[in-house]
């Protein structure tokens, strides 16, 4: 036990001789110190410059705090660049100077020469328009219940001036629709065409509800003929027309005539009879899949040749449009 005691001792009395030594003595050595950049304006951004994380440089000093920042990452020091006074402008050399060193050591110079490109801009911003990154297609017999909601579904895009023209564009990560159903949300992350430029948010709520689909036929829906004012009274035939759409089940069991609407532009044609296509507006979350007929017989005032197609105002037959 003594002997363990006076081997104890020893090895103490060692370590402060040691320490003791160590702090006395001075050496040189070549080390890595950070780079920080000081003095830009308020407005101005060194974004993009060619610049590394840490600089070499040729110190002089205690052999323990090298051996500390060595092994435990201790602070003896940084590179800092001084751009006070500075202006946007093209890009250009800056070599590192002693000067430029600030270090609790001895002595520090910068070696080997380093030489590194700076490039100062205008820092601009901007609200940019999220865009979903869609990745295959729904299920045949899927459809979205309603518009996909992002929110926000406008993020804030920050960088150099140079970096805005074009305008960046700002996109999601993938989403696969091909596995989509019911009702899905989740946060997205948002990444920029350009990686020198911030995004705030990084991340937008994502809301996607999707239905199984019905296909149905909705009977007798009247047909208006769309007139330019004063001209001739048309009369059109057949009055009503079938209309086939697609849509999501719950939606489209509860559609009623009310909601289609089908048209025939007429606009300024001239007195005579005409075969033209019927037009119909549908609410977006529907799918038109056909009218029928296709086409309708227009009557315009009372042409003297009823039982023959007149040519349309374009100069074509009765089965034009």
């Amino acid at each position: 036990m003594n002997r363990l005691g006076l081997k104890i001792s020893c090895l103490v009395a060692s370590l402060v001789i040691w320490m003791q030594v160590a702090s006395t003595s001075t050496v040189e050595q070549d080390i890595f110190l950070p780079l920080q950049v000081t003095g830009l304006r308020q407005g101005l951004t060194y974004a993009g410059s060619q610049l590394p994380d840490r600089v070499p440089v040729r110190v002089v000093g205690s052999k323990l705090r090298l051996l500390r920042h060595k092994f435990f990452n201790y602070f003896v020091g940084e590179v800092r660049i001084d751009l006070a006074g500075q202006e946007p402008g093209p890009e250009y050399p800056y070599e590192i100077k002693a000067g430029d060193i600030f270090t609790n050591l001895t002595a520090a110079s910068a070696y080997p020469p380093t030489t590194v490109r700076l490039r100062i801009d205008r820092l601009d911003s901007l609200m940019l328009p999220v865009r979903l990154q869609l990745q295959n297609h729904l299920p045949a017999d899927r459809g979205f219940l309603t518009p996909m909601d992002v929110v926000p579904d406008s993020v804030l895009v920050t960088g150099p001036e140079r970096f805005f023209d074009p305008l960046p564009v700002v996109v999601s990560q993938p989403l696969d629709l091909s596995k989509l159903n019911g009702t899905v949300e989740k946060d997205v992350k948002l990444t920029v065409d350009n990686p020198l430029l911030d995004i705030i948010p990084e991340k937008v709520h994502v809301v996607i509800r999707v239905g199984v689909l019905q296909e149905r036929t909705l009977a007798n829906v009247p047909v208006i003929a769309l007139v330019d004012a004063g001209r001739p009274e048309v009369g059109v035939s057949p009055p009503v027309a079938d209309v086939k759409v697609r849509g999501v089940v719950d939606s489209v069991q509860v559609l009623t005539r009310d909601r289609l609407l089908v048209t025939i532009p007429v606009g300024d044609r001239p007195v005579g009879v005409y075969s033209l296509p019927g037009q119909v507006d549908y609410p977006s979350w529907l799918t038109l899949l056909g009218i029928v007929p296709p086409r309708f017989q227009v009557i315009v005032g009372n042409p003297p040749v009823p039982e023959a197609a007149q040519p349309d105002s374009a100069g074509r037959g009765g089965d034009g449009d």
